[in-house]
């Protein structure tokens, strides 16, 4: 299974997993990245999903997802 890193756009781990695909990860990280705001909303304006080659899965600017 692929491996998934979520991070702050200043590079901080939010969360990490193993997801079967990139659909699954992205649907999972939507999950993180709401719980993550609401416990620090002023923390991240950006958030990053990329899988274990480094690559960009999905950005996330101040309002979305």
């Amino acid at each position: 299974m692929p491996h998934y890193r979520l991070t702050t756009g200043d590079g901080a781990v939010v969360h990490e997993w193993d997801a079967a695909d990139a659909t699954a990860a992205e649907s999972e990280a939507v999950d993180v990245v709401s719980r993550h705001r609401a416990d620090d909303p002023p923390g991240a304006a950006e958030y990053v999903l990329v899988d274990e080659a480094g690559a960009d899965v999905a950005r996330w600017g101040s309002l979305a997802p």
